[in-house]
């Protein structure tokens, strides 16, 4: 038998021009679809998750610029709601009150060194997380219809960061009263308007609805695409990898300008901008961790289309590979479960790390392995492995007969290994679909009538 590949013939037929546009459409309206889904996942991560909300004030938070620029607002609003200067007078002798007014300036620096600091501890970040979390959740609610806090006719959802105030006070040393003085208003961030409130409602229900919808019709539209291309399936599953990578890299550019411009219409002063940078880049974080991973499930789709292709160079692979493709199935599943363990283990995107994206690579990976073994198999009937050789236990068991001798021991005698091995390879691919029953029983009656391998 020869062991040449098959390969179509040079002029091979062509899907109706028809269907060949249709599938092009497809590929377009799907790669527009994949990036819309992006933003959809993301809003509604980002948005509609208190957790998710919490996480991110905390690494606000945690940016220097970003810190600076909330003890700044903090001291501002301290200072702009407790007389400190005049409590400072107070507290002076008579001869030095026309120091009060110096003093509570050097005070007001020293409140922001001291709140600066205070917010990177625990405690402070503790307290912004808590204030950030509830925020997110009365916003969630009045979003989903859930509360009836905020009404067309009165009311907002706001930041909370009065306790912030009030511990800045203790930290101080201020007296204790000071705090009754703050108004009960002060440090309060105003999120949304009562008048904002059914806009809310109605993003969030399409929100909800979108993110789901979406990411589903996309992946529909890049299979039904590769399902309608008969006569050139393997290169329009390439163009579908080509569109996921395409569609990701979309999003990280628009990101990239889209951040750009926020920025700048936020930083109204040089002093401002890199706050107002980092809180972009941080506030986005999880848009490019989206992104990145709809690249990253891209590539191997690639990969697996170029593998399967007519290149000298992917023939030559799975030529090289068909022995162990062909004929040990247990070798080529370890091979790839140990690819799949090394990939969760490394964790290169996040979507590595969650239990629904790593099940649907696993069953992704298994199904692309399981066609190009049957590929292989037909292509490469007859190939051997000329490197190393796994042993097979079950064949080596299969090609021996045992006799026994007078005194009982057995002794091993080869049993026409030539035959054996031709049946052995009809059997596997008999098993993988590459013969049908009756060439399988004409395969196998041509093999009884030869002669004996002595």
């Amino acid at each position: 038998m020869s062991t040449q590949p098959t390969s179509p013939p040079p002029h091979a037929a062509k899907d109706p021009a028809g269907r060949r546009w249709t599938v092009r459409i497809l590929l377009i309206v799907a790669t527009i679809l994949a990036v819309l889904s992006i933003l959809a996942v993301w809003a509604n991560r980002q948005v509609l998750s208190s957790s998710n909300w919490a996480d991110t004030s905390t690494q606000l938070l945690a940016d220097q610029h970003i810190r600076d620029q909330v003890s700044a607002t903090l001291v501002d609003t301290l200072y702009a709601n407790v007389d400190v200067q005049g409590q400072v007078a107070a507290a002076l002798p008579q001869q030095l009150k026309p120091l009060a007014g110096p003093a509570a300036s050097g005070l007001r620096d020293l409140a922001q060194r001291v709140t600066n600091e205070a917010l990177g501890r625990p405690r402070f970040q503790e307290a912004w997380r808590a204030a950030n979390r509830v925020t997110a959740q009365q916003f969630i609610n009045i979003a989903e219809g859930k509360s009836g806090a905020v009404t067309a006719s009165g009311g907002a959802v706001v930041l909370d960061l009065r306790v912030l105030l009030v511990n800045l006070v203790r930290r101080l040393g201020l007296p204790g009263r000071l705090v009754g003085e703050i108004p009960p208003g002060a440090g309060r961030i105003k999120i949304l308007r009562s008048d904002q409130v059914t806009t809310v409602q109605n993003g969030a229900s399409a929100l909800k609805g979108l993110s789901l919808v979406l990411p589903a019709l996309a992946l529909a539209l890049l299979a039904l695409a590769v399902w309608l291309s008969h006569a050139r399936r393997r290169r329009t599953l390439l163009f579908a990898g080509i569109d996921l990578v395409i569609a990701g890299l979309i999003v990280l550019i628009a990101r990239h300008l889209i951040g750009n411009h926020v920025v700048n219409s936020l930083a109204t002063t040089d002093a401002v901008r890199p706050a107002a940078a980092a809180a972009w880049d941080i506030g986005s974080h999880m848009l490019r961790d989206i992104a990145q991973a709809v690249i990253i499930s891209g590539i191997p789709v690639i990969l697996a289309a170029w593998l399967a292709g007519p290149t000298r160079l992917a023939v030559r692979l799975r030529r090289a590979m068909a022995p162990v493709l062909r004929d040990r199935a247990d070798v080529s599943y370890g091979v790839l479960g140990v690819i799949l363990l090394a990939i969760v283990a490394w964790g290169p995107i996040p979507a590595t790390r969650k239990v629904i994206p790593v099940l649907i690579m696993i069953a992704l990976a298994a199904v692309g392995l399981e066609v190009l073994r049957r590929q292989t198999a037909v292509e490469f009937p007859d190939v051997q492995s000329g490197g190393i050789r796994f042993p097979n236990f079950a064949a080596m068991r299969s090609r021996h007969t045992v006799t026994r001798e007078g005194n009982g021991a057995a002794h091993a005698v080869p049993a026409e290994p030539g035959r054996v091995d031709q049946l052995e390879r009809l059997s596997a691919l008999h098993a993988q679909g590459a013969l049908s029953d009756a060439e399988f029983a004409a395969e196998k009656a041509g093999l009884g009538a030869q002669p004996s391998v002595t």
